[in-house]
């Protein structure tokens, strides 16, 4: 479905101390040698749990699925 939103990744302590020391979700904080996601639409780490509850919320574009009161004007 979404699977080119994210890119799985490794954290190591080079992307821990220069780029995400949390998932910028939930700002748990990220432990070296855990599976993290980049998210490639706004540019940010996401740990697993965060990843998984954001990739159900979009289509095939990376895009928020409108699923509650959709409308051609919202």
């Amino acid at each position: 479905m979404s699977g080119n939103c994210f890119l799985r990744q490794e954290a190591t302590s080079e992307i821990i101390s220069n780029v995400a020391g949390f998932c910028a979700e939930c700002y748990t904080v990220i432990q070296p040698s855990e599976i993290i996601f980049y998210d490639m639409h706004n540019y940010r780490y996401l740990c697993q749990r965060c990843q998984e509850n954001i990739e159900v919320e979009l289509d095939e574009n990376c895009e928020p699925l409108m699923l509650d009161n959709y409308s051609l004007f919202n």
